[in-house]
């Protein structure tokens, strides 16, 4: 049952690493250096160091609990970039839609008001906090011994 979890977990992160990259995230970021820079060339990288190393943690939890505590607290610091990513393109998609139909007058209202509200400067430091997380576990599976390809390789010498 815990491999199923994991094996969403690695799905998660896939999913995360393609929002990354997509037109309408990166349209939306253009333009915001600090969010560009930390979004992608360090989220990125961090999310694909992690998920190589959680295919190692799917070997190891069984018979290290610590490899299991590890697993979830990396659930939480990706559900929580989730969360943020969501964010992020909710307000690409909202800034899409404006710009694609500013002849009615409910648009133009609700385009006023979003202006007034500038890019959360929130989501930069939301960022850099999930960031710092997934660096700490990082150098935490290195403590715990986790590996990169190790199950994959022990799978093949069977």
């Amino acid at each position: 049952m815990a491999l199923v979890g994991e094996a969403f977990l690695s799905a998660s992160i896939e999913v995360l690493l393609d929002r990354i990259v997509s037109s309408d995230v990166s349209n939306f970021i253009r333009g915001k250096k600090e969010l560009q820079a930390v979004l992608l060339n360090k989220l990125k990288p961090t999310l694909m160091s992690v998920k190589v190393l959680l295919d190692d943690a799917e070997t190891k939890q069984i018979t290290n609990p610590n490899v299991r505590s590890w697993i979830l607290e990396l659930k939480d610091a990706v559900y929580d970039a989730e969360d943020l990513l969501d964010e992020i393109a909710t307000q690409a998609l909202r800034r899409k839609m404006e710009s694609h139909d500013q002849t009615t007058a409910v648009v133009q209202v609700t385009s006023f008001f979003s202006s007034l509200i500038p890019f959360k400067d929130g989501m930069v430091s939301n960022l850099k906090e999930i960031l710092g997380r997934l660096e700490y576990l990082i150098n935490q599976a290195h403590i715990l011994r986790l590996e990169v390809n190790c199950g994959r390789e022990k799978a093949f010498q069977r």
